[in-house]
């Protein structure tokens, strides 16, 4: 039999080995780790941190400092001479029943055009200093021949409302000056004249000397009527200067970029032009600047000089302009509309009615859609604005005169392309409808009965201005903001790419040189010393416990 000690001795030297040697990592694999992965690290990080916040911190920083309409600046030359595209395009209404409808009958009217004018527009600096700037704006018009209509010449002759005829109705109409309706019998109610004299040219009342040669008409057309000596929409409005514009010129606050301080040198309007504090506040810009970073839930406020007063726009949507991402703003209906809170005092309560109950305002005021402007014009022309086709105002009144398009929202609406983070503007659509207002007057019977005419609003003109921004603005936005930009963030993202990579060799290293992926790969760890392989374990003969060994050397 086998010694106690050789079978103790069997039993030990076959008994399993249950430890483990783990492997020790050299100097140089501890070093090529650190630095695998400390670099990725600091590339992964730091680029995040560079793409999520230093690169929007400078483009915002740059920005802002670049929206400062300062003498000598970018900006500053990109405003006072500006290179924009502008079309002035204008749809002319001839009356065509102008008899009939002196008898009752729904005015008709036939359009032509467009007659195209190449618009200039310049800023004339007077002052800047202390954070303003002073200047009168310059426009000129040049009528464009080769892109109006084939049939389109100045020359051409239409039919209008003579609004000298409606000024002596107005008068005839009050108490005091009944006298008045004499002078209707040397007048027409409707005039011919041409295109160019009915916009810019100007043309003289046929009838006004005459008129105004009458016995207490003297006194009437110069003192009470202030009757202008030529009569156009848009007469001495070539080569003329605007009121004076002081504006804040965004030194202190970006956000003030444009913003009008006062006008005529008054920080409100006129007081006789509107009826409440609020409608006599000089609101936003002139239309030409907005603050950088805009937001879509914010109004953007304009003065109108040719309105008398300031509109707002509303974020529509985000569009594309020549690629460059755009925030579409739009004149929502409520602007026009005197029950909106704060519009009240844009209304002239008068005795003239020119639509139902249903459609006025019970306080005398224009239906919606509509805005009665004479009180802030020269010589107070009886003039009414509305949009295009009368948008937004009720049936009654877009059924009220023949021979109008059907109104669309699109192409009747006012609409401003902007590039939302510099606040230059891409593409504008200015758009309005000029009508003159023809009132039968008060009781009117002797000498001239206007009782059977139907008072209403006679569209004449109907203008689409459009402007673009020009090439050369357009392509310094792209590779000063975008490309610049998009090379700023593409360079982020491969050093993250690249950062991630050298993190996840350096992990990877580090784990395949600590032996866990030994197993996987089928390898036999090493002793801790490095020296050999650990011993495999015992055979075990198949068909005997674990554990144990039979010595079959002997029996």
């Amino acid at each position: 039999m086998p010694s106690s000690s050789n079978a103790s001795n069997g039993t030990s030297s076959s008994a399993p080995i249950t430890s483990k040697y783990s492997r020790r990592m050299t100097c140089w694999q501890l070093i090529i780790s650190a630095i695998l992965i400390g670099l990725g690290s600091f590339l992964l990080f730091g680029s995040l941190i560079t793409h999520t916040v230093v690169v929007p911190s400078v483009v915002k920083s740059s920005i802002e400092d670049n929206s400062r309409l300062i003498n000598g600046s970018v900006l500053w030359q990109k405003w006072t001479m500006p290179e924009y595209k502008i079309r002035f395009n204008l749809f002319v209404y001839s009356m065509k029943n102008p008899d009939e409808f002196m008898n009752g009958a729904i005015p008709e009217v036939s359009g032509s055009g467009p007659y195209v004018f190449d618009k200039k527009l310049e800023n004339r600096v007077v002052s800047a200093s202390n954070g303003t700037v002073k200047y009168q704006r310059f426009l000129s018009y040049k009528f464009n021949e080769d892109d109006s209509c084939q049939t389109c010449i100045l020359g051409n002759r239409i039919w209008v409302p003579n609004m000298i005829y409606q000024k002596f109705v107005e008068a005839a109409s009050t108490e005091g000056m009944k006298a008045a309706a004499t002078t209707l019998l040397s007048q027409t109610a409707f005039l011919e004249v041409e295109v160019e004299e009915l916009l810019f040219e100007g043309y003289k009342d046929p009838f006004l000397d005459k008129v105004c040669e009458i016995p207490f008409m003297n006194f009437v057309c110069e003192a009470i009527l202030d009757v202008p000596e030529r009569i156009g929409l848009f007469f001495e409005a070539n080569n003329t200067a605007s009121k004076m514009y002081e504006i804040d010129d965004g030194t202190e606050n970006p956000e003030n970029l444009g913003k009008i301080l006062k006008y005529d040198d008054e920080q409100l309007l006129d007081e006789t032009w509107w009826s409440t504090e609020e409608s006599l506040k000089i609101r936003g810009t002139d239309g030409s600047l907005f603050h950088p970073f805009l937001r879509k839930d914010e109004k953007l406020w304009v003065y109108v000089s040719e309105l008398c007063r300031s509109i707002w726009l509303e974020f529509k949507e985000e569009v594309e302009y020549r690629g460059l991402k755009a925030y579409r703003y739009v004149v929502p209906p409520e602007v026009f509309d005197i029950r909106h809170p704060g519009n009240e005092g844009y209304c002239n309560p008068s005795e003239k009615q020119f639509f139902s109950a249903q459609s006025n305002d019970s306080s005398g005021c224009m239906p919606k859609g509509l805005l009665e402007i004479s009180k802030c014009q020269k010589s107070q022309p009886p003039i009414t604005i509305s949009l295009p086709n009368f948008l937004f105002a009720p049936d009654e009144v877009r059924q009220s005169v023949k021979g109008l398009n059907e109104t669309d929202d699109i192409r009747d609406s006012i609409v401003v392309d902007i590039e939302p983070r510099v606040g230059a503007v891409l593409y504008a659509r200015r758009v309005s409808q000029v009508n003159i207002e023809m009132w039968k007057g008060k009781n009117l019977t002797f000498p001239v009965n206007l009782k059977k005419m139907k008072s209403a609003l006679i569209p004449v003109i109907i203008l689409h201005e459009t402007s673009e921004i020009d090439d050369d603005s357009l392509e310094q936005i792209r590779s000063q903001l975008y490309e610049t930009e998009q090379i700023a963030y593409t360079s982020c993202n491969i050093m993250m790419i690249i950062g991630a990579i050298l993190l996840l060799l350096g992990i990877l290293f580090l784990a395949f040189s600590l032996g866990l992926f030994d197993s996987l790969l089928g390898r036999r760890p090493k002793r801790s010393d490095g020296l050999s392989p650990e011993p495999l374990p015992p055979y075990i003969p198949k068909g005997e416990p674990n554990g144990f060994h039979t010595n079959h050397a002997y029996m």
